[in-house]
């Protein structure tokens, strides 16, 4: 008698009907700002030192009367360099050296393949656009789910990392990248943006401060002693601690053209503070 064979046309199993499942796309690993942030450094430094170490044995061999007529022509060249360095190793499966470094490329946008040289170019002016909005165009990239800033929309592109890290590596790689970043944005906010202004501005009041106080002691002498005096040291021995007024002193005022001037009831006592500018500071009494 003949085995038969069935069939379940219910099941899942007919032969020769089974479907091949589709591959799982892999994920991308976006570059993170700190890993972005240290490969712009490196290539920043390979462009930027040495053609403006060169720049500067330049200019001092040439006559001081025409190094101004040459200064821009040179900034302008230096930069444009830059932009072609990053326009060329930023498309066709080239990255610069600070991404090869790190780890990262540029793609595009849909991380299927290198971008153009057109938005390649469109990318590495970005740059200047970013930095020309106060940084703002740098910015986006904290906002961004993939770490895009404003050259990366200009030219269509996202950063990916396209080599492996060990944990270690990684953490190395961040700690650096953070202090980098601290230390270019105390540069920036002392530089720029008004933090130097506001610590000289504090420095000043202090010295006024100070001047008040001894201004004070000279009110005290008078009482003591019937008159202002212009002798520095009995104003230090009315303190009460001549050490620690002496150290205040030298913490708050400069070591030059201090001077106590009297004048029948008035007195004057004029100073410099410790700022850059070695601002004059002046108190005199309010009688």
């Amino acid at each position: 008698m003949t085995e038969e064979h069935r069939i379940n046309i219910l099941g899942d199993d007919i032969p020769g009907t089974t479907q091949p499942k589709e591959a799982t796309p892999e994920k991308v690993a976006y570059a993170s700002i700190v890993e972005r942030f240290l490969a712009l450094l490196i290539d920043y430094g390979i462009i930027f030192m040495p053609l403006q170490l060169v720049a500067r044995v330049v200019f001092d061999l040439l006559p001081a009367s025409t190094v101004a007529a040459y200064f821009l022509p040179v900034i302008v060249g230096i930069n444009v360099v830059f932009i072609l360095y990053e326009t060329i190793f930023s498309c066709g499966d080239r990255v610069t050296l600070g991404k090869s470094l790190v780890g990262i490329a540029v793609m595009k946008e849909d991380a299927s393949g290198p971008i153009s040289f057109g938005r390649s170019f469109l990318r590495a002016v970005g740059y200047y656009i970013s930095a020309a909005l106060f940084g703002c165009g740098f910015v986006w990239a904290f906002i961004d789910d993939r770490h895009r800033s404003l050259h990366d929309m200009l030219g269509g592109s996202v950063v990916v990392r396209v080599r492996r890290k060990s944990a270690l590596e990684m953490i190395v790689l961040h700690v650096i990248g953070v202090l980098l970043l601290g230390g270019i944005g105390y540069f920036l906010y002392n530089n720029m943006w008004g933090g130097s202004r506001w610590r000289e501005t504090l420095k000043v009041s202090q010295a006024q401060d100070f001047l008040k106080d001894m201004g004070l002691l000279e009110e005290a002498h008078k009482r003591l002693y019937g008159s202002y005096t212009t002798d520095y040291l009995r104003l230090v021995l009315l303190s009460g601690d001549p050490v620690q007024f002496q150290r205040d002193m030298n913490k708050k005022l400069s070591n030059k053209d201090f001077r106590i001037g009297v004048k029948d009831n008035t007195y004057k006592i004029v100073a410099r503070a410790k700022d850059d500018r070695q601002t004059v500071v002046v108190y005199s009494n309010p009688h």
